[in-house]
C-alpha cells in the first residue's frame, strides 16, 4: 500500500499525517514547538528542520508509519522568510537583528524590504530568498525552488500573471537579481527526492518525492469544498470566522491579505468578510457555505440547525490537504472532482457529530494519535 505523508507547521505544533490513496488517515502524530510558527523571525530555521525531522523519526520508531510504503511528502507552512548566503546556509536571525522587530510589522514582505534596506551588504552575498518550507525541502532534498504562494505573499509576484512569475521591476527596486530568487512551482509539483543521508537514517525509499507545498490556510480552503466559481467557505479560526469565495485572478487593487492563490494554481480564494456569523457562539450559520475548522469539540453544544449547516470532511481535524496535494503531484488524482465528491465529501454538522461519536466508540478506528 502506498502512503502519502503530510506535514503541517502551524501555530505552536508540528503535525504529521499518513494518508492512503483513498484519503483515509492511517496515522497522526503531533508535537509542540517552543516558538510558534507565526513568530518565524525569533528562531533559527535549522531548529525548525530539526523539530520536523525528530517528529518524523518518532513516528517511524513508534511504528505509526511503515517507511517502505511512503511515496511522497507534502507540506504546509505559515508564511515566513529565510535568507540564504553564498555558502547555502541560512543567515541567523540574530545577525539581522530580527529579534528587535516590532511584532506589528513582521509580515515576510515587510521584513524582506526593511532588512535589505538596513543591510545593503547582504545583497552581495545573498544566494537565495526562501520560505521556511523551501529551506526544509532543501535540507532534505538539495532542491532549490519555491511556490507560487510564496511569490504572492512577499509581494514579488508579477501583476500580469499573479503567482506565476516574479516581477522583474519589483526585484530591481529591492536590488535583487533574478538568480537570487528560486524557480516558482505550483504547490503539488514534484520538486526533489530525499537525500541519501535521510534515506539511510529513516528507511524511507529512495526516490521519495518532496512536493512544493502551500500555506495551512490555502491548503484547508483547497480541500474544504470543490472549488466551483462562487463557492463560499467559512473558516472558523481561533480569533473568529472569516468568509472566502472561489474566484479568478486578483485585480491590481486587491490586497495580498484578502486574496490567496490555490495550491493547485487554477483558482484564487477571495476574502469577502473578516468577521461573519460564528456558529460556535450560537449564531445562525450563513446559508449555502461550507464551514471548516480545526480543534472542534464533538461534544460542543451546537445551538444551530445541525442538518442545514454544512461542514468540510476535515472539520475539527488536521487537514489531509498537504498529503493529498503530494498525491496530485504524483499523478494519482488526474481528475480532481472525485477527490471532493468521494474521498473528501462535505456533509451536515449532524452527520459529522454522528460519525465522531461512532469513531470514539469503535475499537477499530484507523486513525492513531500521539500528542
Amino acid at each position: 500500500m502506498s502512503v502519502l505523508l503530510g506535514i503541517e507547521l502551524q501555530g505552536s505544533t508540528v503535525s504529521l499525517l499518513a494518508v492512503d490513496r483513498k484519503g483515509t488517515v492511517l496515522a497522526q502524530v503531533q508535537e509542540p514547538v517552543s516558538v510558534p510558527f507565526q513568530q518565524w523571525w525569533g528562531i533559527h530555521p535549522d531548529e525548525r528542520v530539526r523539530s520536523v525531522r525528530a517528529l518524523l523519526q518518532h513516528a517511524l520508531q513508534e511504528g505509526l508509519i511503515r517507511p517502505a510504503a511512503v511515496a511522497a511528502i507534502g507540506i504546509s507552512c505559515e508564511s515566513s522568510l529565510v535568507l540564504v548566503d553564498a555558502e547555502m546556509e541560512p543567515i541567523p536571525p540574530r545577525a539581522l537583528n530580527w529579534q528587535e522587530l516590532d511584532p506589528v510589522a513582521t509580515l515576510p514582505r515587510q521584513v524582506l524590504r526593511s532588512t535589505l534596506a538596513s543591510y545593503p551588504s547582504i545583497l552581495r552575498g545573498l544566494h537565495c530568498v526562501f520560505d521556511l518550507q523551501d529551506w526544509l525541502r532543501y535540507r532534505w532534498t538539495g532542491a532549490v525552488a519555491t511556490t507560487t504562494t510564496f511569490a504572492w505573499n512577499i509581494g514579488l509576484s508579477s501583476s500580469r500573471s499573479p503567482g506565476q512569475r516574479w516581477d522583474a521591476q519589483e526585484l530591481q527596486q529591492l536590488g535583487l537579481e533574478s538568480g537570487q530568487v528560486p524557480p516558482l512551482m505550483p504547490g503539488p509539483h514534484k520538486i526533489g527526492t530525499l537525500a541519501e543521508e535521510l534515506v539511510r537514517e529513516t528507511g524511507l525509499p529512495r526516490g521519495t518525492w518532496f512536493c512544493g507545498g502551500s500555506t495551512p490556510q490555502a491548503a484547508r480552503l483547497w480541500l474544504a469544498a470543490e472549488p466551483r466559481p462562487g463557492q463560499r467557505i467559512v473558516l472558523l479560526e481561533p480569533d473568529g470566522a472569516t468568509l472566502w469565495r472561489v474566484g479568478g485572478e486578483p485585480k491590481s487593487a486587491d490586497s495580498i491579505e484578502d486574496v490567496i492563490p490555490s495550491p493547485y494554481g487554477d483558482h484564487w480564494y477571495h476574502r469577502e468578510a473578516v468577521e461573519v456569523a460564528d456558529p460556535r457562539r450560537g449564531d445562525t450559520p450563513i446559508a449555502d457555505v461550507v464551514h471548516d475548522a480545526t480543534d472542534i469539540d464533538s461534544e460542543q453544544s451546537w445551538s444551530v440547525d445541525r442538518q442545514s449547516m454544512m461542514v468540510s470532511a476535515d472539520f475539527g481535524a488536521p487537514s489531509r490537504a498537504p498529503a493529498l496535494l503530494a498525491g496530485v503531484g504524483l499523478g494519482w488524482y488526474r481528475d480532481l472532482r472525485p477527490l471532493w465528491r468521494k474521498r473528501c465529501r462535505c456533509g451536515s454538522l449532524q452527520e459529522w457529530i454522528d460519525q465522531s461519536i461512532h469513531d470514539e466508540g469503535s475499537p477499530d478506528v484507523e486513525t492513531r494519535e500521539q500528542t
